[in-house]
């Protein structure tokens, strides 16, 4: 069964992460850390009333959302009775709780594991001394216990097994397929907890048991609001941006593994890669507004944390590939991308700036040089940047204005610490000054272009003007590359070079038509909103709001406040009702159409209402 790809809300810890789809069922939980491993397949709860009644359910629910900013609830109504459901995450043993007041006598829960992401070879055994039931594999143990006492249980065909209403009692089973039945007096609670061995789970239930629900509710909730506590919030008229910029917070905390330091873009939510290459993983590139973000909510010692974590896992040769685990390893990637590695430098050293910080500077020297020889080095002292990589939406190989900007940017930032480079640097920031002048300027359109020497596919190739082509062959192996000399598709990451980067002036005429290109073919006439760029695909081409927000953001900062205002709250509007932002906002319905929640679109939500406010500031 396909996990399905749109989720509701995402409730962690900071170290491990669980998600929750709109109905309430728990459809991945990660653990040992919040990017792997996946350990369930099957998490339900029924009633029986004349057979079981799963009630996470459309039909049955009524409400849902946040309690206390960090516990997530669902509310049903299943034959005049109301249900409610509660989950969070447990702080000290990164233990799923759960609660449900009930007022049905016969109430169930089911498990299914998938133990370290495999549902092969999972077993399970039944503690019936201590009523704790394990499922394990691999030396990966999970371990099921409640604070009701339990009626009845099952470890093999569970949901078949209590269809009419009794469980056989298998104690042990392979493939299993857990039930409990459980003597309910209003409220049961269950502790769903995970380790590396029977004994580790077995510690993690016994302090959860003995300490008791109400405690260990309390505990987390002191726990999350010492965290909310550092957070510098923005009051603006709307109360709805309190709630918002709280949100992004709690996003920006359970996103970022604490143990390491590693920050993801989202929670999984494709793990098998039937759409995309996956986002339960790190990028330099996100967390450059990600990081300028958390600054701005008063997140600075987890942002100092996330840069340990990158300069922790820098390659040898200076760079960082484009994407990595929360552990340090390397992620699955297609390819360099340059602009994660210049993201890095310029984000490191805007935080240092931003937090009077310039001592972290000096404490990763090395690296920063390193890692600035690697930048130096694609840079051409004539032509500009020479070295062909991947765009900042990792589709295209070519040389690209965003990346261009990123590197221009960091190089910028950089060179004022590093006297020994200036001369050099200075040599390329020209360079790359007078190729985007020069080699992303259009005459024909009077504007910049995206792109330069893209490779393509030769079908592409073939369709292209003589004007606009050419060829490259590999003279040791016999390979022709195919490449396109100018991209002029109109893309909302080429206002990268205004916004973050600073590399031209919004009065510049070339990049004023750029924007008016932008405008004119990246926005949804029919929801509103823009997507990534005109000729967009994926996941149908519908609009993002990371993307809107980039170009309020462009608004704001050049005076143009009505369409900045309208931008944003269109941004707003297309959160979801518990305050969480997804990726894209489907074209046609304006649902939420991808990933739930996106750090980078909270990010830019954050970013706007910082801009707003020290405008108003000013």
């Amino acid at each position: 069964m396909r996990k399905p790809h749109v989720v509701e809300a995402i409730i962690g810890n900071t170290k491990v992460l669980g998600q929750l789809d709109s109905n309430g069922i728990l459809q991945r939980f990660y653990w040992p850390a919040v990017d792997y491993y996946q350990q369930i397949k099957l998490f339900l709860a029924a009633v029986f009333l004349d057979g079981l009644v799963f009630f996470e359910d459309e039909s049955f629910k009524i409400k849902s959302g946040f309690v206390d900013d960090f516990a997530y609830f669902f509310e049903y109504k299943v034959a005049d009775k109301t249900i409610f459901q509660l989950d969070f995450v447990d702080c000290e043993t990164d233990s799923l709780v759960r609660s449900w007041e009930v007022n049905f006598k016969d109430f169930y829960v089911f498990l299914e594991p998938m133990i370290n992401s495999s549902s092969l070879f999972n077993a399970a055994k039944v503690d019936k001394e201590n009523e704790i039931v394990y499922a394990y594999f691999k030396g990966t143990y999970i371990g099921l216990a409640f604070e009701n006492k339990i009626k009845s249980f099952t470890v093999k065909n569970g949901i078949d097994d209590a269809n009419d209403n009794q469980l056989e009692g298998w104690l042990e089973a392979t493939n299993p397929q857990i039930a409990v039945k459980l003597k309910n007096a209003g409220r049961v609670v269950c502790f769903l907890a995970f380790g590396n061995s029977k004994d580790e789970v077995y510690r993690k239930l016994s302090y959860l048991k003995q300490k008791g629900y109400d405690d260990v509710y309390s505990q987390n909730k002191t726990f999350w609001e010492k965290k909310f506590s550092k957070v510098k919030l923005v009051c603006t008229e709307d109360p709805k941006d309190i709630e918002l910029q709280k949100r992004s917070a709690y996003i920006f905390y359970t996103l970022q593994n604490s143990k390491t330091g590693g920050i993801l873009a989202a929670s999984e939510v494709d793990e098998k890669f039937f759409h995309c290459g996956g986002y339960g993983f790190v990028w330099g590139r996100d967390a450059a507004f990600i990081t300028a973000a958390m600054d701005a909510l008063g997140l600075s010692r987890e942002v100092e944390k996330f840069f340990e974590f990158k300069f922790s896992c820098q390659e040898k040769e200076g760079f960082w590939d484009q994407r990595y685990y929360t552990d340090g390893t390397l992620a699955p990637s297609w390819g360099v991308q340059i602009d994660e590695t210049a993201s890095v430098v310029w984000g490191f050293l805007s935080h240092c700036e931003r937090q009077n910080s310039l001592h972290l500077i000096d404490l990763h020297k090395e690296q920063l040089k390193k890692a600035l020889l690697f930048l130096i080095a694609t840079v051409d002292s004539e032509k500009g940047v020479v070295f062909r990589s991947f765009d900042l939406w990792e589709e295209r190989e070519g040389i690209h204005l965003y990346s261009n900007a990123s590197i221009y940017a960091a190089l910028g930032k950089a060179k004022k610490y590093f006297p020994e480079l200036e001369s050099e640097i200075e040599r390329k920031l020209k360079a790359i000054k007078n190729q985007i002048t020069t080699a992303f300027y259009s005459h024909k359109l009077s504007r910049y272009v995206r792109s330069t020497d893209v490779r393509i596919p030769r079908e592409e190739f073939l369709k292209l003007p003589e004007e606009n082509r050419y060829v490259e062959k590999d003279e040791k192996y016999e390979i022709t590359y195919y490449f396109k000399k100018q991209d002029e598709v109109a893309d909302i990451s080429m206002l990268g070079v205004y916004y973050p980067f600073e590399m031209i002036d919004s009065s510049d005429k070339a990049f004023k038509a750029t924007v008016l290109a932008i405008e004119r073919e990246c926005q949804n006439t029919i929801v509103g909103g823009y997507k990534r760029y005109s000729d967009d695909r994926y996941i149908g081409g519908n609009p993002w709001i990371l993307t809107t927000l980039w170009l309020a953001i462009y608004y704001k900062k050049t005076g143009q406040v009505d369409k900045a205002e309208k931008l944003f709250e269109w941004a707003k509007a297309h959160s979801l009702s518990n305050g969480l932002f997804p990726e894209q906002v489907d074209r046609l319905t304006g649902k939420p159409a991808w990933v739930v929640p996106l750090a980078w679109s909270h990010a830019m939500y954050v970013l706007y209402l910082n801009e707003k406010n020290e405008i108003k500031l000013n």
